[in-house]
């Protein structure tokens, strides 16, 4: 199960770098704003912020807007908790 979880986290972390990487390089995904922010958003839920982080710095991607400002890490820091709970949980 852990192996699976690992893979996972992996592979969406890498798939939220591919999005950001292709949107600064190619343009090939043309999204308004707003759709673009809920996509993203949507993949930090889901486990992949450490890769939209990642990509956001290396590429210099909208660092100041409130996205990345504000919402991501408040994404990181419930992840992390729910994740603390669960070992906490597994442990006792």
């Amino acid at each position: 199960m852990t192996s699976f979880l690992i893979g996972y986290v992996i592979c969406i972390n890498m798939i939220s770098y591919l999005f950001i990487w292709l949107n600064v390089r190619t343009q090939i995904i043309k999204l308004s704003k707003k759709w673009e922010d809920t996509l993203y958003l949507c993949l930090a839920i889901l486990g992949g912020f450490v890769g939209i982080m990642i990509a956001s710095e290396m590429f210099n991607y909208r660092r100041d807007e409130k996205i990345f400002k504000r919402y991501i890490p408040l994404v990181i820091f419930i992840e992390v908790c729910i994740i603390l709970y669960f070992i906490y949980k597994l442990r006792t």
